[in-house]
């Protein structure tokens, strides 16, 4: 582990979205918990990449907070995504949509990486040494896979307490929603944080959409007044020709997408209520414990700074609350 300080690192698109999305009181809550005692977790990385922690290297990097780094050894992007999928699981907080994602994409990585590590069909046991590894026939492949798939499905099935066969549907559904996220990115953190409500048959039916259909849905759904739109209804209501479309003419039974209120307006209030004592608790053990003629200038520097940009926000707080009173 590097001792703390500052370090320019990457950032990986597909490693950070696996990453669940914090929601704005939890992003102020990290905030104020690294303003107040520090970064106390290293920033975990592969070759200059985060794989956990892009959340506090922004607020760390933003506030000038020093972190340290922990360097971790995968042979491939593969093992990198099974690692962070395994890690992000491990958290009580997730949503179950982003559970059955991120188990999706598990699947998916671990399938792979077996293939690879068994290419001969045999594994690192009970390979025979003379087994020619050129002679192999796209029959047999097809069967490697086959097996590999199954294998890994019934593996993660066992960890995570679920099936096999829901684990190998969770990877349609990871593909689906990666499928969807290309072509409206906008709402794939909405389905994975729960504020919509999307089964998972409507999902895969929406990846398959073309561009210009699921961006007028994505419109209708987002400045819909009611708070439950059909799937079915929606697509009929976008075609130009009714009397020939199928669906038009067939309605079928589809769950509903519902839209969660995406906040509560009295949560932020609250939240800093909670957080604001621990301010005050640990500048005052500062102030009475610690001896401040000894501090170096420059962490006096910096703590001047962060006091005085608190006392800004802590005055337009209440002056904004003076005008709504």
């Amino acid at each position: 582990m590097v001792g703390k300080g500052y370090k320019e690192l990457k950032i990986d698109a597909e490693f950070k979205n696996l990453i669940r999305p914090l929601s704005r009181e939890e992003y102020a809550q990290l905030e104020a918990n690294l303003v107040v005692d520090g970064c106390r977790e290293p920033i975990t990385i592969w070759n200059g990449t985060i794989v956990d922690g892009h959340n506090r290297y922004e607020i760390c990097n933003r506030l000038h907070i020093p972190y340290a780094i922990q360097e971790i050894s995968f042979e491939g992007r593969e093992e990198a995504i099974v690692w962070i999928c395994g890690n992000q699981l491990g958290r009580r907080n997730i949503t179950e949509e982003t559970r059955k994602y991120l188990i999706g994409r598990q699947y998916e990585a671990e399938k792979d990486i077996n293939f690879r590590r068994n290419a001969n069909g045999y594994n690192q046991y009970s390979k025979p040494a003379d087994v020619d590894w050129t002679d192999v026939s796209e029959k047999n492949t097809r069967k490697r896979h086959k097996a590999s798939s199954r294998h890994t499905a019934v593996r993660l099935g066992d960890k995570y307490h679920i099936s096999s066969g829901a684990v190998q549907k969770y990877a349609k559904y990871s593909q689906a929603l990666d499928t969807l996220g290309k072509k409206m990115p906008e709402l794939v953190p909405k389905i994975l944080s729960g504020n919509y409500k999307i089964s998972h048959e409507n999902i895969v039916a929406l990846s398959e959409m073309d561009p210009e259909e699921m961006k007028e849905l994505s419109s209708k759904i987002g400045l819909g007044s009611t708070t439950f739109i059909r799937y079915s209804e929606s697509r009929r209501d976008l075609s130009n020709d009714p009397e020939n479309n199928t669906a038009a003419k067939q309605p079928i039974s589809i769950p509903a997408i519902k839209m969660m209120p995406e906040y509560d307006p009295d949560s932020l209030a609250k939240g800093l209520t909670l957080t604001i004592p621990s301010w005050i608790g640990s500048i005052e053990r500062t102030r009475v414990k610690s001896d401040i003629d000894m501090v170096s200038p420059e962490t006096k520097m910096r703590l001047r700074e962060v006091l005085k940009h608190l006392l800004c926000e802590i005055q337009a707080l209440l002056t904004a609350m003076r005008e709504d009173s």
